[in-house]
């Protein structure tokens, strides 16, 4: 990642794939406003047949993430807070051309309150990653994510400008048709022109297995696209591996 960058300016943009890719959490552990008081746990938190503990997703992020000094680990309880702070977040403000923000509006789920979930962040000046296990308890939810997932075509999308603290950075865009091992999933590859000789890529892989939902966020300034998505798409099927041996 180019010098002169600043750690808020860095985790601003980490935060900006994920948000492009067209299913929104809002609650990437590169943003961490102040959390509400606790309390107001949602009753579609409650397990159901097929979901992970608190406990299990949590283990399923730190495996995956390994012994990195810099891993950064948020379990379900501070999630839940995070999770309803975001929820009503417009999921395409600052997005041009005007028919993108429609489109990713139109897939976008930024209500996921009802599940049991962690995220995980290295934050690393060669490879940044977020991994997100999300357990999802409401059927509602799940049906939102399952329709979101089914995006196959961004064309007249794929170059977009964003709308970041006041500056316009440029997007271009593409769909990657690889291959995870999941009920359904959608890859999406950003590379992100931040200014200044700046540009950013990431990968960003969100898959569904039951009632299971993961996202990895992969980004860099260094490492090409290709092994860049290679890297997010082998660490999400871990993720099913892990969650499937959990059950």
């Amino acid at each position: 990642m180019a010098e002169g960058m600043t750690m808020s300016k860095k985790r601003g943009l980490l935060a900006i794939p994920m948000a492009l890719a067209l299913l929104m959490t809002g609650c990437s552990s590169a943003d961490q406003g102040e959390a509400p008081a606790p309390g107001g746990a949602s009753a579609q938190t409650e397990p159901k047949q097929g979901n992970l503990s608190a406990e299990q997703v949590e283990t399923v992020v730190k495996d995956l993430l390994g012994e990195d000094p810099s891993v950064m680990i948020v379990g379900n309880d501070t999630m839940q807070q995070q999770l309803q702070m975001a929820k009503d977040v417009k999921s395409a403000g600052g997005i041009k051309p005007e028919k993108c923000a429609q489109q990713m509006e139109k897939y976008s789920v930024t209500d996921l309150t009802g599940s049991i979930s962690a995220t995980g962040t290295v934050t690393d000046e060669k490879l940044g990653k977020v991994i997100q296990v999300f357990s999802i308890t409401d059927d509602d939810t799940l049906q939102k994510i399952s329709q979101a997932l089914t995006l196959d075509n961004i064309d007249g999308c794929k170059d977009i400008t964003v709308e970041q603290g006041g500056e316009t950075l440029n997007a271009s865009r593409q769909i990657l048709p690889l291959d995870v091992k999941a009920d359904q999933a959608l890859t999406m590859s950003t590379q992100l022109d931040a200014g200044a000789d700046q540009k950013l890529s990431s990968t960003v892989v969100q898959a569904l297995k039951g009632r299971n939902f993961v996202i990895v966020t992969f980004q860099t300034g260094m490492a090409e696209p290709a092994e860049l998505s290679a890297q997010a798409v082998e660490l999400a099927n871990k993720a099913f591996a892990q969650i499937d041996a959990a059950k």
